[in-house]
């Protein structure tokens, strides 16, 4: 259970950086075919071209849902693996962990979304920019509720008495 935030945390990074750069490049190679006067000549091609690029701009999306099917998932997991309280304490130092390396997380994302080389891509992803910029805000409250419902079952169904 405990390792399930270090993994999500993980997952959300991954796919942030996986579809910010991929948005970066398809983005890119669409323009410089775009400015092919072949390509461009043809008022069909051309929207298929911008139609592809709007679509790639809901990659922010997919980055959110993710988010959420991680934080949904700590929380049914929790709620399904029966906890011990002398395991909080192990608990609480992989929170720690977890949120050691979502700080690292967000140094690398603000490295790299601030990078020149990226121009404005990053205002085309304003929830993935969000949730990784305050991640290690995000991490610990995760972690807790992951705890509340690890925790808190066994009182709530008298499976402790």
């Amino acid at each position: 259970m405990a390792k399930d935030v270090i993994v999500g945390i993980i997952v959300v990074f991954i796919f942030a950086i996986g579809y910010f750069s991929f948005h970066f490049m398809f983005n890119s190679s669409i323009d410089k075919m775009l400015n092919n006067t072949a390509i461009n000549s043809s008022a069909p091609t051309v929207q298929a071209f911008n139609d592809a690029k709007a679509l790639s701009n809901r990659m922010d999306y997919v980055v959110f849902i993710v988010f959420i099917a991680i934080v949904l998932g700590v929380l049914i997991t929790g709620w399904y693996i029966g906890g011990h309280p002398i395991l909080m304490f192990i608990y609480f130092i992989v929170a720690v962990v977890s949120t050691i390396l979502a700080s690292i997380f967000n140094y690398v994302w603000e490295s790299v979304s601030q990078a020149s080389i990226f121009g404005t891509a990053v205002l085309n992803f304003p929830i993935t920019n969000h949730i990784l910029t305050h991640f290690e805000i995000y991490t610990p409250v995760i972690a807790f509720l992951g705890v509340i419902a690890m925790f808190a079952k066994p009182f709530l169904t008298n499976e402790g008495q």
